[in-house]
């Protein structure tokens, strides 16, 4: 697989694995102000997402998933975080984690990835940035 569908894969799957843990917790969320910023940020990953997709269809591939047992992994492991403290603080601090998560994944094959295209290294570098906000916006609710 080429450097460009294999940035661009990643990046598909990391936009998807946010929206998902983001759409998990949201109805655990008790403050209006932390749902609405977790909401405006599941909206642009998806728009993210949405980039992603038209670049990879250009590039005759479909989406990246999340790896099966990753996913399924992810969701137990916050489903049982949510049932042992689903305090609005907790699920900041899950949120920032899951966002520095991110921002590793993406840099780790975007640095393995020096032939990727300059538009896949842009989205790339744009989702970094989206995950770099949004961590700096949860730690306000820690």
């Amino acid at each position: 697989m080429n450097d460009t569908k294999k940035l661009l894969k990643e990046c598909d799957a990391g936009c998807k694995t946010a929206i998902n843990g983001m759409a998990q917790v949201l109805t655990h969320v008790g403050s209006t102000e932390l749902r609405s910023v977790i909401a405006a940020c599941s909206n642009r990953h998806a728009t993210l997402g949405d980039r992603c997709h038209s670049l990879l269809n250009r590039e005759g591939e479909s989406g990246g998933d999340p790896p099966p047992m990753s996913d399924t992994f992810m969701r137990m492991g916050t489903g049982l975080k949510l049932a042992v403290n689903d305090a609005d603080h907790h699920i900041a601090e899950m949120m920032a984690d899951g966002a520095n998560m991110g921002m590793k994944s993406i840099a780790k094959v975007m640095n393995a990835c020096p032939e990727a295209s300059s538009e896949s290294r842009t989205l790339a570098a744009d989702l970094i940035r989206e995950e770099q906000q949004f961590f700096a916006d949860m730690l306000r609710f820690l």
